[in-house]
């Protein structure tokens, strides 16, 4: 019998806990340009560890995520930055050198396709004033079907 209450008991607890979450008595995140900083009230450990470009944080908050990614890299020798991020009104993609007819393309996160066009100079405005506040996918491509790489955008 007491080997059905303690089994009973475990699936109890089992079930009850979640991954990836903090009970604290307190907490707040602050943003401003380029920088945000979260923290918790009664956290018991946090930690960070860097060594070259391996970095390691322990803790239960976890307010960084870096994402790689899963696709083979086409273009290893191409570098493009895409900035301001958070962004207002316009973004401008940069690139070190241009490949055969770039270009890119704007989603939503439902994955509707809100605008397209290729880009002829190593530095593109392009206007997102006309969309609402959310957060937006550019995939930069070239001849706007093979993927060179999809960057998040988020818009206030």
């Amino acid at each position: 019998m007491k080997k059905i209450y303690y089994l009973f008991f475990m699936l109890i607890i089992g079930f009850s806990l979640k991954a990836q979450e903090v009970i604290s008595s307190g907490g707040k995140t602050e943003t401003t340009v380029g920088y945000e900083v979260s923290w918790t009230i009664g956290e018991p450990v946090i930690k960070t560890i860097s060594s070259g470009t391996n970095i390691l944080t322990q803790g239960f908050h976890q307010s960084k995520l870096i994402v790689t990614a899963i696709t083979e890299i086409l273009f290893p020798e191409l570098n493009v930055k895409v900035f301001p991020n958070p962004t207002q009104d316009y973004v401008i993609i940069q690139f070190n050198e241009l490949t055969q007819n770039p270009g890119f393309s704007l989603f939503d996160l439902s994955g509707k396709l809100l605008q397209s066009q290729l880009i002829s100079a190593s530095e593109t405005h392009f206007n997102l004033s006309e969309y609402a506040s959310g957060t937006y996918l550019l995939k930069l491509n070239q001849d706007l079907q093979q993927p060179l790489q999809t960057f998040k955008i988020v818009k206030h």
